[in-house]
């Protein structure tokens, strides 16, 4: 027994703990579609902007790429054979197939030389007296230069002969042509025999054509540098050959481009471009313009690295990285239109619910006469316009069903139909009224004319009664049967009786005041007591009533008003019990004689002069008995 407790306690102590809380079907259905909204859409955008913003940065990364690639390989196409040509005579010299002493020798093999290589815009041998003779492609001329004119024939022998065999010397600008000179030099000796250096001159030209193509179809600035402050090529690098004034380098400052002068300037890393996998790259503002720079390290092609770089304006990289983000934007507003249209939906959709509670509303405070849809009645929606229909329908059928059930018994089965009907004794007032003489004066007169009185009569009475909470229990012709009670508790329900009563004597004498005429007066007896209140018939046909001996006291009560001061239009009796349980707040009446017909004490009633019927209630003398 005790565990039942336990676990039954602890079941409340788990509903109280619920939260109590509602919300309205128009905040609910609305914010519904707009949650549904959101997780439809929501991910799409979230995953389309991750996975357009990784593509766009490995695109980007990708294309970068691709133009150090291309510079890459045209440098190494460019180079590589005019390592592998003077790699071929240094081995044809040390085999003696070669003699460099034989100039007609020499020549031959030279010009095949320039044939298989021609990047190569000239060969020469320099001399271990730093004299050199050269062949030019151009008509393959043959020069020979003295050491004066040769600046860098004395740093070539002195290298080869301390070891140095093949290498690339420091790229230089040529006087004559105008161009970037790279230059590749291979010591020839034949039995430890120092014969010479033999060197091949590319220029630039090539490469020029190439980064001034890719820089155009990339929409780029491709440039080559050798080390980092040294500039071999870049678009529109070529200048007038009477402008040269010197063999060195331009600097990377002295470029009249700022996206190429001012590389190194305060480099920052990238942070949203993906990985780069064999280059290198920064961003950097310049003139408030952010720049974007990928650039790889080729080594073996000079004293210092060759750096191949290429140049990109950051709102163009930009424009390809924040793509992704625009659409995200867009996407995200169109799903807050999309919100705002399920809101508008939602609440649209919600609005007949709304009409709907309040037409059940007014049906359940008995006001069928508000139940009006004209709205949903022309809806397009075909079950709101049925349902509306159908409610409005049904309040007719409730105003009709109204009129013929007591107001109070109708508002009980609508708050709790099985207490309502269930049959138990209870302590009533029960009022029993009759016209006195009707029969007479129906004799001669048309039915409508007898219905209209009748109409008129309990037109009086009947919402007097009712602004009491009184029942009519029935209309018995010319009479009605009333109480009070019942089916609600009415601990002053003798008083209720008593204040409509005197109200009803009021309003028939005014009304025979105004009018004149001699019409069937109304004898009316109240008595209290107890009564049985329920179901009475059978399952086809019920009727809500009260039986027992307190209705017919009541009905004896005003039968004994027979006769009775035949001239006033309306007169009045109640029992002992009534005025035990009216007590003081019957002030507003003045008990006359007593009924001496009456098979139950009963005195006479009157209204008295000049004052009001008291309403308001006070405990009664004898308690309810409710079994």
């Amino acid at each position: 027994m005790l565990q039942r407790q336990r676990v039954t306690s602890s079941a409340e102590t788990r509903r109280s703990r619920r939260p109590n809380w509602q919300i309205s079907l128009s905040t609910l259905l609305p914010a519904t579609l707009a949650v549904l909204v959101v997780l439809a859409v929501a991910p799409v955008i979230v995953i389309s902007y991750v996975v357009a913003t990784d593509t766009a940065e490995r695109l980007l990364s990708q294309q970068a790429e691709i133009v150090v690639d291309g510079l890459e390989n045209e440098i190494r196409d460019l180079l590589d054979p005019v390592v592998e040509q003077l790699g071929y005579a240094r081995q044809a010299v040390m085999d003696g197939q070669l003699n460099p002493h034989d100039p007609d020798d020499l020549r031959t093999f030279v010009l095949g030389l320039l044939g298989g290589t021609p990047q190569v815009f000239g060969i020469g041998i320099v001399r271990e007296d730093w004299s050199m003779l050269r062949w030019e492609r151009d008509g393959f001329a043959e020069v020979v230069e003295p050491p004066e004119r040769l600046p860098f024939a004395g740093e070539a022998v002195e290298a080869a002969q301390s070891g140095r065999v093949a290498y690339w010397a420091r790229p230089f600008v040529s006087l004559v042509l105008g161009d970037t000179i790279l230059n590749y030099r291979v010591a020839l000796e034949r039995d430890g025999e120092f014969l010479g250096v033999l060197s091949a001159g590319v220029t630039s030209e090539g490469l020029a054509r190439y980064i001034a193509e890719a820089s155009e179809l990339y929409d780029v600035t491709a440039f080559v540098l050798a080390g980092r402050d040294r500039v071999i090529v870049y678009p529109g690098a070529q200048a007038p050959r009477e402008e040269i004034t010197s063999t060195e380098l331009p600097r990377l400052s002295s470029v009249g481009n700022p996206a190429i002068a001012r590389m190194w300037d305060d480099p920052q890393p990238f942070s949203q471009i993906g990985d780069l996998t064999r280059s290198q790259g920064h961003w950097s503002y310049i003139d408030d313009v952010a720049q974007i720079y990928f650039y790889r390290e080729l080594n073996g092609y000079g004293p210092e690295p060759l750096i191949v770089a290429v140049a990109r304006l950051g709102a163009d990289t930009w424009r390809d990285r924040w793509a992704a983000t625009i659409a995200a934007g867009v996407g995200f507003v169109l799903m807050l239109v999309a919100i705002g249209i399920a809101w508008r939906i939602g609440r649209a959709l919600s609005r007949p619910a709304a009409d709907f509670d309040g037409a059940l509303g007014a049906i359940a405070a008995l006001e069928f006469a508000r139940v009006s849809l004209p709205r949903l009645v022309g809806s397009r929606v075909r079950e709101w316009r049925a349902m509306a229909r159908r409610l409005e329908s049904t309040a007719r059928a409730l105003t009709a069903f109204r009129t013929y059930l007591p107001i109070a018994l109708v508002r009980r089965l609508f708050d709790t139909a099985d207490a309502a009907v269930e049959s138990q004794e209870r302590t009533v007032t029960v009022m029993f009224a009759d016209l006195e003489g009707f029969t007479a004066f129906s004799r001669g007169r048309t039915a409508s004319e007898v219905a209209d009185h009748l109409n008129e009569v309990f037109g009086l009475i009947g919402p007097i009664i009712e602004a009491t909470d009184g029942v009519i229990d029935k209309y018995t012709g010319d009479g009605l049967l009333a109480f009070w009670g019942a089916p609600d508790t009415q601990p002053d329900h003798a008083h209720r009786a008593c204040s409509a009563a005197v109200d009803i004597v009021r309003a028939l004498e005014a009304r025979a005041d105004e009018r004149g005429a001699r019409t069937p007066r109304l004898r009316i007896g109240l008595h209290t007591g107890p009564a049985i209140v329920g179901n009475i018939g059978f399952p086809g046909r019920i009727n809500y009533t009260l039986v027992g001996d307190t209705v017919n006291v009541a009905e004896r009560t005003q039968a004994a008003l027979r006769g009775i001061q035949p001239n006033r239009p309306a007169v009045l009796a109640a029992t002992h019990e009534v005025l035990a349980a009216v007590g003081q707040s019957g002030a507003a009446m003045r008990r006359g004689e007593p009924l001496a017909n009456a098979s139950h004490p009963a005195v006479m009633l009157r209204p008295t002069e000049g004052q009001a019927t008291v309403v308001s209630a006070v405990p009664p003398a004898t308690p309810d008995r409710q079994r």
